[in-house]
């Protein structure tokens, strides 16, 4: 389904009640089909998201992108995982209140995204539904700061948060990623001085390494005490490559006590960007991942679900029912991050 080319977007910046200004573009689909907008708040510039909103377009959505506050456009201070479920929240109250829903609320994101429309769809719940979501759509999820900090043995991802804090952690604009020799340079310094060490303050600020020290000391989350009384539709979108492929399956899980939808297949934190030509081809003549979020977003039946995209030798290709035991089972040892990317 194709509702007709990508629209350029209109300014839509939004006062929070503290104050702080997020700044978001705001792409209306070409045809008032009235399936509604999709909100995706995210700190790695709404300017960079043009091609992920023409594809929602496509199937008919409005869409807000947002910088999340402190980052780009918004203003307010930028500390990460601290605030993005209130912010989404007063976000989708404006949005209904100024009548700009045009259908249902869906909260979408991919990585850090994925945290802010998980914990909209929190807040707006523990509100009392007065804006409901009508689905979630979280994609490799990076769930926390300890979920991204430690693998789930407890061991840590240092090497990918050191890149990941160094470009994204500490500024309004993400910095050029540290060379991988310098990388070397930062975790031979942590392991010989302290994990401390690896955050200067004379390159990130003072406020660095209290911020730093805040991830390393992070405790758990308790996902099904945080999510398992939530209601709305969530689909996990899951790759057997990604990093964070195990915390994706405790999320399904946990909320709604289990009752999602999970989908998962051969690739990692990049989704289909970072298959190989041919796979990617595949996958494509299947409608990408866009067709199966498009067919559980008008499923009238949300019974939990977990489907695997797999690819025969002879070439074929399907989405076939899976169990989500058995992939917790086959996850491979923890898959190296690539602390370049958006996590």
């Amino acid at each position: 389904m194709n509702h007709g080319r990508q629209t350029a977007p209109t300014c839509l910046n939004i006062r929070l009640r503290d104050g702080s200004v997020l700044a978001g573009d705001h792409y209306r689909s070409r045809q008032n089909t009235g399936r509604g907008i999709v909100v995706i708040r995210t700190p790695y510039d709404r300017r960079a998201y043009q091609a992920q909103a023409g594809a929602w377009q496509a199937q008919g959505h409005d869409v807000l992108v947002q910088d999340v506050r402190g980052r780009y456009g918004s203003t307010g201070p930028w500390l990460p995982y601290s605030a993005e479920g209130r912010d989404g929240a007063e976000t989708a109250r404006f949005l209904k209140r100024e009548g700009l829903l045009n259908g249902a609320l869906i909260l979408a994101g991919a990585s850090y995204d994925a945290h802010c429309a998980l914990e909209a769809a929190r807040c707006l719940e523990a509100d009392g539904g007065q804006v409901p979501a009508a689905a979630v759509i979280a994609m490799v999820p990076a769930l926390g700061l300890f979920e991204t900090a430690r693998n789930p043995d407890g061991t840590a991802r240092l090497r990918d948060r050191i890149g990941w804090w160094h470009m994204h952690g500490f500024t309004a604009e993400s910095r050029p990623p540290l060379a991988p020799v310098e990388i070397d340079h930062r975790c031979q310094e942590a392991d010989a001085l302290g994990v401390r060490h690896a955050m200067p303050a004379n390159i990130y600020g003072a406020h660095a390494p209290a911020q730093w020290d805040r991830l390393w000391e992070a405790t758990k989350l308790d996902l099904e005490a945080r999510y398992s009384s939530c209601q709305t539709p969530l689909l996990v979108v899951s790759g057997h490559r990604d990093f964070f492929a195990h915390e994706a399956l405790e999320l399904a899980e946990a909320w709604a006590a289990g009752r999602t939808g999970f989908l998962t297949g051969p690739w990692g934190h990049r989704l289909a960007a970072g298959l190989d030509p041919a796979t990617a081809a595949t996958l494509r003549r299947h409608g990408g991942l866009m067709a199966k979020i498009q067919d559980y977003l008008e499923g009238a039946d949300r019974s939990p679900f977990t489907r695997e995209f797999t690819e025969s030798l002879d070439g074929a290709a399907s989405w076939e029912p899976s169990d989500r035991t058995r992939l917790r089972a086959a996850i491979n040892p923890p898959v190296p991050a690539e602390c370049e990317e958006p996590s």
